[in-house]
């Protein structure tokens, strides 16, 4: 399989320049709580819980960043901490078992695809005609080589789909219904559109389309900027490993922005925007305003950071997050050859969790304790 090309070193590093616009991140149609709810929004299982293992392993993930805390109810939270500790908890039991890093990323994303507590695969949320249409993409960094596909409302699992387009076709995305039909092709499990409409997700499009009405059905390019009418963000999910042979790997999927544009793709299929692995530097997933994603080429501009400043991993992690692009606008997990682990976000929260073969296993939505 022809590997992703490869940046010649030959080419000049672009340094990238700090968003200025002031962009916010629409709420979700969820009810306000009382503010005194109990339920705690990080969950951590303590060193030493975990078998020790000799071989070094790293595995860090994402639900999605954005949403105002104090709009969940203490079952939503639970809900959502324990979906990221049933995914977390998978790609350990991979990892520990010597599994390669382009595997485990592929299985703990499926696992968060069917979770509907999250915005990808069953629970991704409605565009503007009311109908699901899912992004997908997986890159391996021993080679480059990646897949990705957008667009498709059939496929159960989009980054399976993505993972076979990478393994069974010389290209690197495919789009729509072409990709659905690829999907029956490689006989991957497919769903009605029944599936992955959620009763959660139904009652946030209608409450959408009246928001709409009001404003006379017009559309405008800041639709998806206007804090009065911030949409629900919170929910792509996503998954970055170094695993025990030293290889890294990387996978993002999501149901992209409530109300979207028919035919809308963000960064998340989009290799090198949403997601980027390379061996040498680190493998990243994002979760945010796919389009300033997009711009800013986020995933890979980490990467490149390290490759040509000679910056850490917290360091590139940083200035893309922080100095890149605008507050309130997403995040990212990342992982380095080394194994350190960086998860940084400018929203509120970001639904995340990660683990390493010392015995660290967190999860958490807000900030957790080190």
């Amino acid at each position: 399989m022809p590997p992703c090309r490869k940046l010649s070193r030959s080419f000049s590093f672009l340094f990238f320049i700090a968003a200025s616009c002031n962009a916010a991140l629409p709420d979700d149609f969820l009810p306000p709580i009382n503010n005194q709810t109990q339920v705690s929004m990080n969950q951590e299982t303590p060193v030493g819980k975990l078998a020790q293992n000799k071989a070094t392993w790293s595995i860090a993930i994402h639900g999605g960043a954005g949403g105002e805390p104090g709009r969940w109810n203490e079952q939503q939270i639970q809900d959502r901490l324990d979906g990221l500790k049933a995914a977390l908890k998978k790609g350990t039991d991979m990892l520990e078992k010597s599994a390669s890093a382009v595997d485990v990323v592929q299985a703990v994303v499926q696992v968060l695809e069917d979770n509907p507590n999250f915005n990808a695969g069953r629970g991704a949320v409605l565009n503007s005609v009311g109908e699901v249409s899912l992004d997908a993409s997986i890159m391996d960094g021993s080679d480059l080589s990646c897949g990705a596909v957008a667009g498709v409302t059939t496929v159960r699992n989009p980054v399976g789909l993505a993972r076979a387009v990478r393994d069974k076709t010389p290209h690197v995305f495919l789009c729509g219904e072409p990709a659905d039909a690829f999907a029956k092709e490689m006989e991957l499990p497919l769903e009605s559109p029944a599936y992955f409409k959620t009763p959660e997700q139904i009652k946030s499009w209608e409450a959408w389309k009246q928001k709409q009405a009001a404003a006379g059905g017009k559309t405008s390019k800041n639709d998806h900027a206007k804090g009065e009418d911030r949409l629900f963000y919170l929910g792509t999910v996503g998954c970055v490993v170094r695993d025990q042979q030293g290889n890294l790997a990387a996978a993002t999927s999501t149901g992209g922005l409530l109300g979207k544009k028919y035919g809308r793709v963000g960064d998340s299929p989009i290799i090198g925007a949403g997601t980027y692995a390379k061996n040498e530097t680190c493998a990243v997933s994002c979760t945010g305003v796919g389009e300033l994603y997009i711009k800013h080429h986020i995933a890979s501009a980490v990467s490149s950071r390290m490759e040509y400043l000679n910056e850490s991993l917290n360091a590139s992690t940083k200035f893309a997050i922080h100095t890149t692009l605008p507050v309130d606008s997403g995040g990212l997990i990342a992982v380095d050859a080394n194994g350190n682990i960086e998860l940084q976000f400018n929203t509120p929260m970001m639904a995340r969790g990660q683990a390493k073969s010392d015995g660290t296993f967190q999860v958490g939505l807000q900030d957790w304790a080190k």
